[in-house]
């Protein structure tokens, strides 16, 4: 799907029939939300269609694409994404950056005039691919129009700067390019992007920020290994373009990491939860027992016995006056505790539940990563 048509159902410009205020402040959580998601999509873009001209088609790179040339005599096709002309694809990639800005402008109601791709355009003309001459023009002209977007977002809202920032840093890690080898990409950028992903946590979708953070550094640690024994093929530079897409979809609301759990994840969290929970159990008895269960027990056995001696009556009778109290102390005695215990154990199941989700969620991301770790 092209930028300019996904953009239509990522922003709204009212948000719960209320209006962003005039100081640039979205309307709301939502739409900061819609901000965010929209500004991490428009830094992506604006990064892929830098790295189209640069490196011709960054999108299918290798020789053995699916959607290369025809060759003679094969039928014909309507072309995808992959085999539409640079030219084509960065007006295009323009169209959705003005899209993605004016959305952006109407949720936040910002007043000061919004960056323009018009210069960008003037400059592209004919260019079709890294040769032309006029293809250093254009390159600047699209880094110009980069660095006036930052100035922009970071202005009117500084989480919608970081998230078009995000999202421009990771297309430049999972380009597709021969020349630049991966691990590079990860030194240094991967510790930002995890503290980017960390001050967006709020206001990205649930799971989102934490799910991607922890496939980001699985992957880190993958690529350092492949940087000191040379394994870095075309199949990892693919499987990487593949990982990044994924990420973008979980962190714009495309993807719901919960959706890639089967039975099999959710019985492996049941089968941790209820072996934490039961640990959490011994270990609160042992700490309340003395100071708490012990002097309690001791009260109610004293004052059992008293009205036991105290009782008239035949022995059965005050046996069972006996057991009636003991019976009515332990109710006591389980209700005070069980109450605040369970209160307890509610508020912290919920996040033992999360953390043990995202591990699932990190791994099921992470398949392509580990079909290429096992391939090798």
């Amino acid at each position: 799907m092209q930028p300019a048509g996904q953009l239509r159902w990522e922003v709204r410009a009212d948000v719960d029939g209320r209006d962003g205020s005039p100081d640039g402040t979205p309307a709301g959580p939502a739409g900061e939300q819609d901000c965010v998601v929209t500004a991490l999509n428009l830094g992506w873009w604006l990064a892929d269609a830098f790295h189209t001209l640069q490196h011709g088609y960054p999108l299918v790179p290798e020789e053995d694409d699916a959607d290369a040339t025809p060759a003679d005599g094969a039928a014909r096709k309507l072309k995808n994404l992959s085999g539409m002309p640079v030219g084509r694809r960065l007006r295009m990639y323009l169209d959705g950056t003005d899209v993605a800005l004016d959305r952006i402008a109407a949720t936040v109601r910002d007043r000061r005039p919004r960056p323009s791709t018009q210069a960008a355009r003037l400059r592209l003309g004919t260019v079709d691919n890294p040769s032309d001459p006029q293809a250093e023009e254009v390159l600047d002209a699209l880094d110009d129009l980069n660095m006036e977007v930052l100035r922009w977002t970071m202005a009117i809202n500084h989480r919608v700067g970081l998230a078009y920032r995000l999202g421009r840093s990771l297309a430049d890690t999972v380009r597709r390019c021969r020349r630049d080898p991966i691990p590079p990409r990860f030194d240094g950028r991967a510790v930002q992007l995890c503290r980017w992903l960390e001050a967006l946590a709020s206001v990205l979708p649930r799971y989102a920020a934490e799910v991607v953070r922890g496939s980001l550094l699985a992957w880190t640690r993958t690529v350092h290994h492949w940087g000191t024994d040379g394994s870095e093929t075309g199949e990892v530079r693919r499987v990487l373009r593949d990982q990044g897409e994924l990420w973008r979809g979980v962190l714009t609301g495309g993807l719901d990491p919960r959706d890639l759990l089967d039975e099999e994840d959710y019985a492996w969290v049941a089968r941790k939860l209820v072996v934490r929970d039961r640990n959490l159990i011994v270990a609160t008895t042992r700490g309340i027992f003395r100071p708490v269960l012990l002097p309690l027990l001791g009260v109610l056995l004293a004052v059992v016995a008293v009205s036991a001696v105290a009782a008239s009556g035949s022995p059965a009778t005050r046996g069972a006056i006996a057991l009636v109290g003991l019976g009515g102390g332990l109710a006591a005695i389980w209700r005070s505790v069980s109450r605040p215990a369970l209160a307890a154990a509610g508020q912290i199941n919920r996040p033992l539940l999360d953390g043990l989700l995202v591990v699932r969620m990190v791994r099921r991301l992470n398949e392509p990563l580990r079909r290429l770790e096992s391939a090798d």
